[in-house]
């Protein structure tokens, strides 16, 4: 279990930085989201045969900063001034998919735009895409077609 943590963050500090030098070459940061998100699916993969809770605990100390940065924005709870601070550390969290997220530049509400929103929930949408798909069994799937 703690191997998978590891190589979690492993995963998220290396593409933080391919991230960051990806944003300077256009269409390139959104392909190194691609590939962050295939990287996370095949990571999750790894954890098929483990029982769904350790699974659980495995996501939830992944995005652990994530969810508390989060949990801040949505209770404005301001401790010190953390929660002006607070969404810009989400998006630090985030560079790996700051390609994607840069596709939703929309204003929705409050003149605050969709990736404002999207940054909030994104932990919650990490933890439920790595736990759905660590439950999948792709084997069984590519044996059925």
């Amino acid at each position: 279990m703690l191997a998978n943590v590891i190589r979690l963050y492993f995963i998220h500090i290396s593409a933080f930085g391919a991230g960051v030098l990806s944003i300077y070459f256009p269409g390139l940061d959104i392909i190194v989201s691609i590939i962050y998100l295939l990287v996370i699916a095949l990571e999750a993969h790894r954890a098929y045969e483990l029982p769904l809770n350790k699974k659980i605990i495995i996501v939830l100390i992944w995005q652990a900063p994530a969810i508390f940065f989060a949990g801040i924005c949505i209770s404005r709870l301001n401790f010190m001034g953390l929660y002006e601070y607070a969404i810009f550390m989400l998006q630090f969290w985030y560079t790996p998919l700051v390609g994607l997220l840069s596709l939703a530049g929309i204003t929705v509400y409050s003149d605050k735009p969709l990736y404002y929103y999207l940054l909030i929930y994104l932990p919650f949408i990490s933890c439920f895409y790595y736990t759905a798909l660590a439950s999948i069994n792709f084997r069984k799937l590519i044996n059925c077609s």
